[in-house]
């Protein structure tokens, strides 16, 4: 068997569990010591260790100002907010837009975190600049199809080039952009990607699962 197409075999697989969980899995979940609601077509922190290992690896100060990309449930900013001085939070889905403020009310961030619909920068006016933006980006292969594959597929790594194009005029001098890929998403290509588009890369962390090796990795600027 190829690996290209072993790939693919575990990018199936991937979604099929994804929609499984989905479906069947509770709606009120206790990630690191805190509680959070979702739905079918909110991304479920607590079944994908993507959400608590990124968590877990977020550093900010209290002058921080981050920008969390693809906020889903909301867990990311939630966990930045905590510390930060404030924190923009960002869903093409207005139903995670939805449930991440509901979670953001729940831990009492109403006044350091904002929850915004749009797609990646755009509802952001040019006068927001950040100190350090999270993104955790979809990265399965395929076109999406309906309001939840936004959150698994990326098709020819299109997001990320328009991500990182776009990153560049809402980070302040100094910042970074926080990263968590996939082995099974061709991490290589991703980087060589933002590496085109002038960002240098430094590996924060890894862990390996039962299927896949996840990354996370923080981008700065080239000088």
């Amino acid at each position: 068997m190829s690996q290209s197409l072993f790939i693919r075999i575990k990018q199936s697989l991937a979604v099929w569990l994804i929609k499984k969980i989905q479906r069947y899995g509770p709606h009120k979940v206790l990630v690191m010591g805190r509680t959070y609601e979702v739905s079918d077509n909110v991304f479920n922190p607590k079944f994908y260790y993507t959400s608590e290992f990124m968590a877990r690896h977020i550093i900010v100060s209290p002058q921080d100002s981050v920008l969390d990309v693809g906020t889903g449930s909301g867990i990311l900013a939630i966990t930045a907010g905590q510390r930060a001085s404030s924190v923009v939070a960002v869903d093409i889905n207005p139903e995670a837009v939805s449930f991440a403020r509901r979670n953001v009310k729940a831990h009492g961030l109403e006044e350091v975190i904002t929850v915004m619909e749009g797609d990646l920068f755009s509802p952001l006016e040019p006068r927001h600049g950040f100190n350090v933006i999270l993104f955790t980006p979809p990265y399965l292969e395929g076109k999406p199809d309906t309001v939840f594959d936004q959150s698994l597929f990326d098709h020819d790594k299109e997001l990320i080039k328009r991500f990182f194009k776009e990153a560049k005029r809402y980070l302040k001098p100094g910042g970074y952009v926080q990263m968590l890929y996939s082995s099974i998403a061709d991490p290589e290509k991703a980087l060589k990607i933002t590496a085109d588009l002038g960002w240098n890369h430094k590996l924060v962390a890894s862990q390996k699962t039962g299927t896949e090796k996840f990354f996370i990795y923080r981008f700065r600027l080239q000088e």
